[in-house]
């Protein structure tokens, strides 16, 4: 088994940087050397899986900023008697019981609902400021985000199909690297 981890440039579905590993690997790891390939300022956005107090303090040690859907195991603090079946937006604190006992900050992020055509999506993201990224921005991030998960959906059909030949690990990711 082996995983792929890309970065991909949303508004084109442009493959900008990737790493392969062990399919058993944890995909924040790849996601954090990557890092280094990203240019300044960058927005990564992404599923919910890629959530966590470690996976967030180093996308801003990195410079990155981040949108990533919600989990419903996420503890975040809002600000007393905030109704959350009207909330469009907020500010929040993300401070995990763990980070909390380790004796590390809350980070502080906003929350940002934006309505699907199914159900709502609900967003966290370190760009704090709306005039930077606004609702109407967002939206599109998350249809661009949805269309390139389709595209790599389509992939992986695709290599479904196909066998890798090699035995050796090196040889694998060679031959895996071809087939893109």
């Amino acid at each position: 088994m082996m995983v792929l981890s890309a970065l991909v440039l949303l508004p084109l579905g442009l493959l900008w940087s990737w790493r392969l590993g062990k399919g058993t690997a944890s995909e924040h790891d790849p996601l954090r050397s990557l890092l280094g390939t990203l240019p300044q300022r960058a927005l990564i956005v992404a599923d919910a899986f890629y959530q966590g107090y470690d996976l967030y303090a180093a996308l801003l040690a990195a410079g990155a900023s981040f949108l990533v859907r919600l989990s419903s195991r996420s503890r975040l603090y809002t600000a007393p008697n905030v109704p959350l079946d009207r909330l469009r937006q907020t500010l929040v604190y993300y401070w995990p019981e763990k980070a909390q006992s380790q004796g590390r900050p809350p980070l502080h992020l906003r929350v940002v609902r934006v309505r699907g055509n199914k159900a709502n999506v609900w967003l966290l993201t370190n760009v704090l400021d709306p005039r930077e990224l606004n609702h109407r921005q967002i939206a599109q991030l998350v249809r661009w985000r949805w269309r390139s998960e389709g595209l790599f959906r389509y992939y992986k059909r695709m290599l479904g199909k196909v066998k890798l030949q090699s035995r050796t690990v090196k040889l694998v990711h060679r031959e895996a690297e071809g087939l893109r």
